[in-house]
């Protein structure tokens, strides 16, 4: 029998709408509570030669929140141990103008760089859907974790051989500039930098 255009038999129009549809299901938008992520661009794996943090140096690294939510953690993981009495200091920067890290929204604060393991700071922010950048800076050359592989949206503009995934400039170790300042250089590596999931809002 001819139906009319948009017509289903039996009702399945309504089902159609009542139903998750697979065409507009984010996947990114299913996240676990009380689990660590790092940037949902990074791959699942990293690298074990490390990226060493050059001193007073601000990085940032995108960090897509595909739903509203909620974090009560923020670090970084050290593969090796920098020198005595040294820091890294962690906050998130909002979206700026031309995928560059903008505003400052968070300074979370310091801790202590002169050991491995997960570096980590209790925070509460909620962050809507959007775009983030969570950024990092040292006193010292500690080596973070980076992601060996990851799906970037920085792109590159120089050559067509690899995207960049992270963002870097000079910058006095200190209390994190607002905003995230201009011209900022760029490489491909990953640092991985996280958060943990209090809640999905």
């Amino acid at each position: 029998m001819l139906k009319l255009a948009g017509e289903f038999i039996e009702g399945q129009l309504a089902d159609h709408i009542a139903r998750l549809d697979a065409h507009t299901y984010n996947i990114f938008e299913k996240l676990a509570v009380n689990s660590y992520y790092s940037s949902l661009l990074a791959a699942g794996l990293y690298t074990d030669a490390g990226y060493t943090l050059t001193a007073d140096t601000l990085y940032a690294v995108p960090f897509p929140v595909s739903r509203a939510l909620t974090i009560d953690r923020l670090g970084a993981r050290i593969k090796t141990a920098a020198a005595a009495g040294k820091k890294i200091r962690f906050g998130i920067y909002n979206d700026g103008a031309n995928l560059d890290a903008g505003s400052l929204l968070l300074d979370a604060g310091e801790v202590a760089a002169d050991s491995g393991g997960l570096k980590v700071i209790t925070i509460n922010q909620q962050l809507p859907r959007g775009l983030y950048w969570l950024a990092c800076i040292s006193d010292g050359t500690p080596d973070l974790y980076y992601s060996g592989s990851a799906l970037s949206i920085l792109g590159n503009a120089t050559l067509i051989r690899y995207n960049n995934a992270l963002k870097y400039v000079s910058q006095s170790y200190g209390s994190l500039p607002d905003p995230f300042p201009a011209s900022p250089s760029e490489d491909y590596k990953l640092l991985i930098l996280g958060v943990r999931i209090k809640s999905l809002d």
